[in-house]
């Protein structure tokens, strides 16, 4: 069960997605790499992410050493707003959603029957 909570967090961080406080979010502003951290169940997972967009279509790939490698399908990002779910081999799925406010990602999650939280910073 602690496995299966740290994956899950590490995933949903992956996922992060943001909204800029008072100016709409260029899609521009998500793109990259991310580092970020899931919270669930009193634990945590590093997980690093990497966002591309075209339009409001989000696409990337997500990892942590709990779920391994994964790909983010069924993504959008508008508005600085961002859902997703992260698919994995070797894990179940991550539905995330969030906001960017500035240049951090931060959210919650689902997965396994359970929900958490996630946040995430651009890589320098």
């Amino acid at each position: 069960m602690l496995r299966t909570t740290i994956t899950l967090a590490a995933t949903v961080l992956f996922i992060s997605l943001a909204v800029w406080a008072a100016a709409p979010v260029s899609s521009d502003s998500i793109k990259g790499d991310w580092n970020g951290i899931f919270s669930i169940a009193g634990h945590t997972a590093d997980v690093s992410l990497t966002f591309g967009v075209d339009g409001d279509k989000l696409t990337g790939t997500a990892s942590s050493e709990h779920t391994g490698p994964g790909t983010v399908t069924d993504g959008t990002f508008k508005n600085g707003k961002l859902s997703c779910t992260l698919k994995f081999e070797k894990h179940e799925s991550i539905n995330l959603s969030g906001e960017l406010v500035g240049d951090k990602l931060s959210g919650s999650f689902a997965t396994e029957g359970m929900t958490g939280t996630w946040s995430a910073t651009r890589k320098n």
